[in-house]
């Protein structure tokens, strides 16, 4: 998995945030920070602490209510593994 994988990955993560409707606005707000914070994390080359962990918190929020974004959110978090994030 390489760093143009991620991006699209998180490209793929803000469109469905963008396409979602009924979604709870803080879990929203933690859910683009944690985008920010990965999208830091690669600009900067630092080795972030849990960010796949906080992902897939993120997506245990959305399952039932979202499950596209859920399974969006899930390749994410395999993405991060892979990376060693």
């Amino acid at each position: 998995m390489n760093h143009e994988e991620l991006v699209k990955a998180l490209d793929v993560v803000h469109r469905e945030l963008a396409d979602s409707e009924n979604l709870d606005a803080a879990e929203v707000d933690q859910l683009r920070a944690t985008m920010s914070e990965i999208q830091s994390v690669l600009d900067a080359k630092e080795e972030p602490e849990s960010l796949s962990e906080r992902v897939g918190a993120s997506a245990q929020r959305f399952e039932s209510s979202h499950p596209k974004l859920t399974e969006t959110l899930s390749n994410l978090v395999d993405i991060l593994q892979r990376m060693g994030f």
